[in-house]
């Protein structure tokens, strides 16, 4: 089993950074954000945004995750327990599990260009609640 990581670094718990931490990655949920403008919260807020177009794409192509993971033909270490966790926000996202979503799901792969492109999530201009879960403008 693998050490836990030391506090501090850049190792942290996404959904922390939101003010209803159980809400993370749910469809239809704007991210309220709690804390400054920093990586990580651009990190947790763009996690969310994947996770809940996951779900989505899940939902609509097998009704739950259990569900779609027997089917997928995923590495071993996507098992149902570790991918929600990260769906709920309790663990981050590696970059090789963002690789994975985005073969899967070509709606992922445009989401994720679209963030990384985009200005810096978490350092934008104000945003309302309700435009927060909208991805930001991309410029043409």
């Amino acid at each position: 089993m693998p050490k836990k990581p030391k506090p501090g670094g850049h190792v942290f718990e996404p959904r922390a950074r939101m003010q209803v931490p159980k809400s993370f990655g749910k469809m239809g949920i704007a991210c309220a954000a709690v804390g400054k403008s920093d990586a990580q919260l651009a990190a947790a807020q763009f996690q969310h945004l994947v996770a809940n177009t996951i779900r989505e794409c899940i939902t609509r192509r097998s009704g739950t995750l259990r569900l779609f993971l027997e089917g997928a033909e995923f590495p071993v270490e996507m098992t149902y327990d570790r991918v929600s966790r990260i769906l709920r926000g309790e663990t981050m996202m590696t970059i090789t599990d963002l690789l994975i979503w985005t073969a899967a799901f070509p709606e992922v792969r445009v989401l994720a260009a679209e963030l990384v492109a985009a200005e810096p999530l978490g350092h934008d201009k104000e945003q309302s609640p309700a435009s927060s879960e909208t991805t930001p403008d991309v410029p043409k």
